[in-house]
């Protein structure tokens, strides 16, 4: 189902059942209203009573690209009206890594069916699907299993680390370090905004993509650099994200204290400093 062609070369030819739309970040797509998902639809010659669900990223993970909000609740208001089922991925995005609990609570609309992984355990490998009960009812228990389902150890993580950012209110430590985090980040921009171009994030995870000064094409080499200086320095960083590498991700701990992410910052300026001068 994803959009990104080289990463489904492995499975052969692809399910003509499946039609992308380009996501409305506002960078690469600088058309963010509905009308862009109204339109690509026509021009593939497809109808609304084709279509049996709609599948989206909360934030798109190769950028921190989050949906706008009127485009969230026109999606909403598209599916509710021609019967579609509405299914957000919350795999990156969930369990208080954008400031709330599920990062679709920020555009006030109501999934059919959530995806979720990673956050549920912090550790372990683990997935679920989370819906309404009259879409979840209809399949019977154990029709619908796996040979690596049901791990008592995996299910014991979860548990332990639902607790926990329960007990110390996680989301809302990520929703306040984020005020801190974008607000600073927008201030390392000013300072290149030729090179780094944007910055999208929202609670504990950001993007900023790099760009060629002459060009504003995406620069993986740059944003490649930066992380390595970050590196040398101590400060550990997911490798660059993005259909060309050229995106910065920062994704602290939900449970960094506010001087642990000044400090963290600190190390990242003086480490865009050094690679762009």
């Amino acid at each position: 189902m994803g959009g990104n062609p080289a990463q489904k070369k492995w499975i052969g030819p692809g399910d003509s059942t499946f039609v992308q739309v380009p996501f409305p970040d506002g960078y690469n797509n600088k058309d963010t209203s509905f009308d862009l998902f109204r339109k690509t639809l026509a021009a593939k010659g497809i109808r609304e009573t084709d279509i049996a669900g709609v599948l989206t990223e909360s934030y798109q993970g190769g950028g921190a690209d989050f949906l706008p909000v009127a485009y969230a609740r026109s999606l909403e208001a598209f599916c509710r009206s021609h019967d579609i089922v509405t299914i957000y991925d919350e795999v990156q995005a969930g369990f208080g890594r954008t400031g709330k609990m599920f990062c679709f609570e920020h555009y006030g609309v109501r999934p059919d069916l959530i995806a979720c992984g990673k956050g549920i355990s912090s550790s372990l490998p683990i997935a679920a699907v989370i819906g309404r009960a009259d879409i979840m009812d209809l399949y019977a228990p154990g029709s619908m299993t796996s040979t690596h389902s049901a791990s008592p150890l995996c299910v014991a993580a979860a548990l332990a680390s639902l607790e926990i950012l329960q007990r110390d209110d996680l989301a809302a430590n990520a929703a306040r370090m984020g005020e801190i985090l974008i607000s600073e980040l927008e201030r390392i921009r000013n300072k290149y905004p030729s090179i780094l171009a944007v910055v999208h994030g929202k609670g504990l995870v950001a993007g900023i993509r790099i760009a060629d000064p002459k060009t504003g094409e995406p620069d993986g080499e740059t944003a490649l650099r930066i992380n390595t200086h970050c590196y040398q320095k101590g400060l550990l960083m997911f490798a660059p994200v993005g259909p060309n590498g050229e995106c910065v991700k920062i994704a602290p701990p939900l449970t960094i204290t506010e001087d642990a992410l000044r400090e963290g910052i600190g190390v990242f300026e003086e480490a865009v400093d050094e690679a762009l001068n």
